[in-house]
């Protein structure tokens, strides 16, 4: 949740994605680190949450039942994103960069996001397709139950779910290059949610992960470098040629291509490593750090609106970039995490989030 929140200032600073807000840009070297970050980054990232959430959705069907399963989890990822549609969304896409020219005042805009169709989800569409995916996975189950079988982790099973991304994404981008949204969705990247999503109901069916094997963990951790340095040595090398980096995103150029296979790679390993990394590493918590994870689901749902409101702030300090970023960083993983955890102390809320 943390690194969601960095990469959305990092966004901001750095002139790359369709976030809200663009900033004047940080000075190299900054800018180029921000830069490779972000682009191994928004390759995983998305995907890891996919993973991790398939995991705990194959238990919870079998404790719960196709009926409540299904009722509590529209509830607990429909309710959070029609609420976030109605309160912060108008607020939110009021300082959008693309809304600059209105000029009628907040509350004559606040309906024209309502009847917006479908209405900005802000970070909430991953809950929109993540309900879709759970659902789906139920009613499979729920007309094929599958055996839970511990079987080993294999190579082929990974190239397997990276040929899959690979060929998808690769596709998929003649039609939406990657960067672009349809129907405020990066729709060019959804093979890689529905493979990390994939990968974790399987990996739970079947015990890969509990916990990993050593000997495939360092394959897998191998790999992950060995893709994250070939994603960051095309992309590095192509801008030190000055080459135009569209011609990455799509309309089926060998460059699209290159990048689609790393992709298919990085997806796969570098999510399966970073959960072995945190078993192995981070598999203990403090009482801060439980308070902090118990916060993060509500974390998720505000801390759009705290990085607007602090970006927007930041624009009347006269402080170099470099300056603004820093600390719209710190502080927007402060206050994001505060109001998330008051948030579940409220009664009625905690139930939901």
């Amino acid at each position: 949740m943390a690194g969601v929140i960095l990469a959305h200032v990092i966004m901001a600073w750095v002139g790359l994605g369709t976030w809200v807000l663009s900033e004047p840009p940080v000075r190299e070297p900054l800018l180029s680190l921000l830069i490779m970050l972000s682009v191994v980054g928004v390759l995983f990232g998305m995907p890891l949450f996919f993973l991790v959430a398939g995991m705990f959705t194959p238990g919870s069907l079998r404790r719960k039942g196709f009926r409540t399963f299904a009722k509590e989890r529209t509830l607990r990822l429909l309710l959070p994103s029609v609420l976030f549609a109605l309160l912060l969304s108008p607020p939110i896409e009021y300082f959008d960069t693309d809304n600059a020219g209105w000029t009628k005042g907040f509350w004559a805009f606040v309906p024209t996001v309502w009847w917006q169709l479908p209405p900005p989800p802000g970070p909430t569409w991953f809950l929109g397709v993540l309900l879709l995916l759970s659902l789906g996975y139920a009613a499979i189950r729920s007309r094929w139950p599958g055996n839970v079988v511990t079987v080993p982790l294999r190579v082929l099973e990974l190239a397997v779910a990276a040929a899959l991304v690979a060929a998808s994404s690769f596709l998929m981008r003649l039609v939406v290059p990657f960067g672009e949204e349809r129907w405020h969705l990066a729709v060019s990247q959804a093979p890689g949610w529905v493979v990390g999503f994939i990968l974790g109901v399987i990996g739970r069916e079947r015990g890969w992960f509990l916990p990993m094997e050593p000997r495939m963990a360092k394959i897998i951790r191998l790999v992950a470098w060995m893709a994250m340095a070939a994603c960051v040595g095309v992309v590095g090398g192509a801008v030190g040629l000055g080459m135009d980096l569209e011609v990455f995103t799509g309309h089926g150029t060998w460059q699209s291509l290159v990048l689609a296979i790393i992709e298919g790679v990085i997806v796969v390993t570098v999510s399966l490593w970073f959960l072995d990394l945190f078993r192995r590493r981070f598999n203990d918590q403090g009482a801060f750090a439980r308070q902090l994870s118990r916060a993060a689901y509500a974390t998720f749902l505000v801390h759009q609106l705290v990085l607007v409101g602090l970006v927007v702030l930041s624009r009347r300090l006269p402080w170099p970039p470099e300056l603004k970023f820093l600390t719209v960083s710190v502080l927007g993983l402060v206050f994001s995490f505060a109001l998330g955890a008051a948030l579940v102390r409220l009664p009625g809320v905690s139930r939901i989030l």
